[in-house]
């Protein structure tokens, strides 16, 4: 299923349904994530300032994908912007 959000209280909304219907607690999220409790319930609560890389974390220990929808066509791309992208992509 795909969504689109426009702000981190849906995306910390998302997350805490995504984590109860795996049957996880706070905690055990928080621990899969790297992270603590009070960092978990503020972003489910949509603290607007949490850090990013902590969010990605996150979603990533409770199997959310994230992708970001970049405004230029392939085509429309010079060979260095192509391989900037292949390059900050792949890291």
């Amino acid at each position: 299923m795909q969504v689109t959000i426009t702000d981190t209280k849906q995306i910390g909304q998302i997350a805490k349904l995504v984590r109860k219907h795996q049957g996880l607690d706070q905690a055990t999220s928080a621990s899969l994530s790297g992270n603590g409790t009070t960092f978990t319930s503020e972003f489910e609560n949509g603290k607007p300032t949490v850090e990013i890389g902590r969010v990605l974390n996150v979603l990533d220990a409770l199997g959310i994908t994230v992708t970001l929808d970049i405004p230029m066509q392939t085509e429309m791309l010079t060979a260095m912007e192509r391989n900037l992208i292949e390059l900050i992509i792949t890291g």
